[in-house]
């Protein structure tokens, strides 16, 4: 197996500590298997978290439930992408972005100023423009 597609799953993990949704959704939307019978589900639990996310009330994402979704949707993906090593790359890299995410976007608020919902909306698009980018190649 080349690089690419563990660079890939890699980078789909990276996406997926962002946003726990965005590695299905992403599928999803590149109809890779995800999209058959009840294929606007994934995209509609990513809308949904979008929307979530910009509620004080959310529970951080490293919380238990929110880090089993991220590994579950990343290592699941990463697997589609790039097999058993793919899955251990994707759900690593998750863990790993979610903790740091989580904690930059908190000091970037303190050290700008800028709202956290704006920077929330920032990570959003680029949790979907790296997860699309990585489900874009074969596999």
């Amino acid at each position: 197996m080349s690089a690419e597609p563990l660079a890939r799953a890699a980078v789909l993990g990276l996406a997926g500590g962002m946003r726990s949704q965005v590695p299905w959704a992403a599928m999803a939307i590149r109809d890779r298997g995800f999209r058959r019978p009840g294929g606007l589900i994934p995209i509609g639990a990513f809308a949904g978290e979008l929307i979530a996310d910009k509620s004080p009330r959310m529970p951080s994402r490293l919380r238990a439930r929110g880090l089993a979704f991220r590994l579950a949707g990343s290592g699941s993906v990463g697997f589609a992408l790039a097999g058993p090593r793919g899955a251990a790359v994707a759900a690593s890299t998750a863990m790993a972005s979610a903790q740091v995410m989580s904690r930059g976007r908190v000091a970037l608020g303190e050290r700008t100023g800028i709202p956290d919902p704006v920077l929330a909306a920032i990570e959003d698009g680029l949790a979907l423009g790296l997860a699309l980018w990585a489900t874009a190649g074969g596999g």
